[in-house]
């Protein structure tokens, strides 16, 4: 056992995808040596948290550096779930640095995964592992591309398309959505949000109750590190929010807050505004069915590989803190050390996929299907694809 004093450390303890972090790892032990922290404690999100084991603590994570740095000294690992990460990732991946302490993030957005992947060198200098982007897009979806691209033996192109019911978009995630509109080019620069007519659209089925969506090209991390770490040629990344009257209105917001606009004066306060307006519309969709969430990877050569899809009633948080809390099992029990700045493809699926098993509720909707000329055909077993055989990972 460590002789610092916590095994974790989470910063923004008392958001959605934290609570539903620490739910899924109290699955797989006790969290009596785990601390969460918050600049502004929810009471009922505190209380809920010390119901599952943990020691809570108020601190602002960027206003404070000193207590930051005294905190992470104490521990072994610290898992970053305050976004923006634009703010905060460099911020608290540098103070794990500096105190050698492992880190994980949920961080999503394209700029701030660049930024964070400059760390590498310091990291590994530390001996530290720092998992970034360990949520379901990314993170679980980069760990199913890894496992289709090794089971196959390499792949040219992945494509993921993804789809959000707008009653899980909580107004962090509405920002984060809004920057998904710049697209970011492999060479990092950013684009302006672009007009209406430019934007690149798909029709997409996913099954269960999701259906057919439109959806639109965005940015995100896995376009630019799946080709970086895994040598695809080509990787896209299309998403949409249903109903997709919402995908049109997150848009003009987005185009109209868009930073990289000229004349607008103080963006911080017009996207503060923006969010306002959102919040009050996703107010009046409240009468339409829930659709859930869908997601369709495809991994392949000419149209042919291997395509993972599911469709149906998962909510968000759920969906991305429980990946994070698979990703806290795997650097915990020492199977990621070394990798320094590290995205999920860079895991050993069998890990993960184990470490899931731990901390999941069971029943995923999850399902693998062989690609045949850009159509699914056969269903494969998981294990098939994963190399394990009688109880054993290959």
């Amino acid at each position: 056992m460590s002789d610092r004093m916590w095994d974790v450390v989470v910063i923004g303890a008392g958001g959605s995808q934290a609570q539903a972090m620490l739910e899924a790892s109290a699955r797989a032990g006790a969290l009596d040596r785990w601390l969460g922290i918050d600049i502004m404690w929810r009471p009922e999100a505190e209380e809920r948290a010390q119901r599952l084991g943990l020691s809570t603590r108020t601190l602002d994570v960027l206003g404070d550096a000193e207590a930051l740095r005294e905190v992470l000294s104490n521990a072994r690992l610290v898992a970053n779930l305050a976004g923006p990460y634009y703010r905060t990732g460099v911020t608290v991946l540098n103070a794990a640095i500096d105190t050698r302490t492992d880190y994980l993030d949920i961080c999503d957005d394209t700029d701030a995964t660049l930024a964070l992947l400059e760390r590498q060198d310091a990291a590994r200098a530390a001996g530290i592992t720092a998992l970034i982007g360990m949520g379901s897009s990314p993170g679980t979806s980069n760990v199913l591309i890894r496992a289709a691209h090794d089971f196959l033996g390499g792949a040219e192109e992945v494509n993921i398309f993804w789809s959000v019911d707008i009653a899980d978009m909580t107004d962090a995630a509405t920002t984060h959505f809004w920057h998904c509109f710049n697209l970011v080019g492999a060479d990092g620069v950013t684009n302006p949000v672009p007009s209406w007519d430019d934007l690149d659209m798909r029709e997409i089925d996913f099954p269960g109750s999701v259906g057919r969506q439109t959806l639109v090209r965005l940015a995100h991390p896995e376009p630019l590190t799946v080709p970086m770490f895994l040598g695809v040629s080509t990787a896209t990344n299309y998403g949409t929010l249903t109903p997709f009257e919402a995908t049109r209105v997150a848009w003009g917001l987005a185009y109209s807050v868009d930073p990289l606009r000229p004349a607008l004066r103080d963006v911080q306060a017009a996207t503060r505004a923006a969010v306002d307006v959102f919040g009050r519309y996703r107010e009046t969709t409240s009468a339409y069915p829930r659709m859930g969430s869908g997601l369709i990877i495809d991994v392949h050569t000419g149209g042919n590989g291997i395509r993972f899809a599911a469709g149906g009633e998962t909510e968000m948080a759920e969906a991305t803190g429980v990946p994070a809390a698979a990703g806290i099992q795997v650097l915990l029990g020492g199977f990621a050390d070394g990798l320094g700045v590290a995205p999920p493809e860079m895991l050993r699926p069998t890990d993960f996929f184990d470490a899931l098993g731990k901390v999941s509720r069971g029943g995923g909707g999850l399902q693998v299907f062989e690609l045949v000329n850009g159509e699914a055909g056969d269903r494969v077993r998981m294990r098939t694809l994963l190399g394990i055989h009688e109880g054993v990972a290959q």
